[in-house]
């Protein structure tokens, strides 16, 4: 039960910086810049956040598809802040300064964090 608590509550313990930096992502227009209509991006949005506790649910019933959806969406999470995200706050300019960059950076330690769990944990499964 501990190695599947620990993915479970590192996932969740990132909300506080996901949810933010996303208002902040749609205060900035992420829409346009990726090039999609802001309800477009919202209900992208709610459906990751979706596969995200699907994955956590069935990581808390033992079953291995829990592992890898965690596995994935802490993976997306992290790759998507880097990249998007990363040159900026490496230059020293990105959006409102230290909140900002914060927000970016405990997504990505919580949710890089998440998938190594995950994939410790897949690896150790041997449940369908």
């Amino acid at each position: 039960m501990l190695h599947r608590a620990a993915p479970i509550a590192v996932s969740l313990a990132g909300l506080p910086f996901i949810l933010p930096h996303v208002v902040e992502d749609f205060a900035e227009g992420i829409g346009p810049r990726v090039g999609l209509s802001t309800p477009t991006v919202a209900v992208l949005l709610g459906a990751f956040l979706a596969l995200q506790s699907l994955g956590l649910v069935l990581l808390g019933q033992d079953r291995r598809s829990g592992w890898i959806i965690t596995l994935g969406v802490g993976i997306i999470w992290t790759a998507g802040a880097v990249l998007d995200h990363g040159p900026e706050i490496v230059a020293g300019n990105f959006r409102s300064g230290a909140v900002s960059v914060l927000w970016v950076v405990g997504l990505v330690v919580s949710q890089a964090m998440t998938a190594a769990l995950a994939w410790r944990g897949w690896r150790r499964s041997s449940h369908p």
